[in-house]
């Protein structure tokens, strides 16, 4: 699949920028400063996941183990180890993997392991409290996607939470969105596209796409899960997104 070389690459070679593509998160950039930035950004985001699992079924137990899904250098599995009993990061990219496990040792994270991704989830057993995937999805292309939200679905134990962030519309014109998207077929109209922002030649595009939140609606409730949406605005990018909290019955 193209999208996994590219997350390789990205591993390789920029894998903060990767994950959350701010410019002071390039690699040639990036100091003590921003890596903790970085971090503390995960920190906040665990929080905030939490809370809206509380928030929406209170009567449920909280999660103490957590399946990160594209966890790349490791941003959410150490803020979700320091709150559990036992995380599991899964990634497409080794190098991304490489440097997660480096980050959990240097933040004296003990209770996370990592596996390798695919897109049946065959390295990963079932029973886990919370299954969770953010800013991932949206770079995989949707046909591929939702067979991958079914996947992790299958991996939540009764009673157990799926939360998922996808992007769910864009308000740029069809053409437009159809311009942008040969770059990801067609490597030379994103060479052009980095030349003219400066960016390396041959790094690869970061492609984005939209999720249908009515067909992931009835693709979960027919594995037996209650959904409540989060609204996720996106300022000044044409996007709107959404967080999926489901609980399993």
């Amino acid at each position: 699949m193209g999208t996994d070389r590219d997350w390789e690459k990205w591993g390789a070679t920029d894998p903060y920028f990767g994950v959350y593509s701010e410019g002071k998160f390039r690699r040639d950039l990036l100091n003590e400063a921003s890596k903790a930035e970085f971090f503390q950004s995960g920190e906040q985001h665990i929080e905030r996941i939490l809370a809206e699992i509380h928030a929406r079924f209170p009567s449920g137990a909280m999660p103490a183990t957590a399946l990160d899904f594209g966890c790349g250098v490791g941003r959410l599995v150490i803020p979700l180890a320091r709150r559990m009993q036992e995380v599991l990061g899964v990634d497409i990219s080794p190098s991304m993997i490489s440097e997660a496990r480096k980050n959990c040792e240097q933040a004296g994270v003990g209770n996370a392991r990592f596996v390798l991704s695919d897109d049946a989830l065959s390295k990963v057993e079932s029973g886990f409290d919370l299954v969770h995937s953010h800013i991932v999805l949206q770079h995989i292309p949707w046909r591929r996607g939702r067979i991958l939200i079914q996947s992790m679905a299958s991996r939540v134990k009764p009673g157990g939470y799926l939360v998922v962030q996808v992007l769910a519309s864009c308000d740029q014109p069809w053409l437009l969105r159809k311009l942008v998207q040969l770059r990801y077929v067609f490597p030379p109209a994103n060479w052009l596209r980095n030349l003219i922002r400066g960016r390396p030649l041959r790094e690869p595009a970061m492609q984005l796409h939209l999720y249908d939140l009515d067909v992931i609606g009835a693709d979960l409730r027919s594995l037996g899960f209650r959904i409540e949406l989060v609204d996720e605005p996106w300022p000044g990018t044409g996007f709107t997104g959404a967080i999926i909290v489901a609980r399993r019955n």
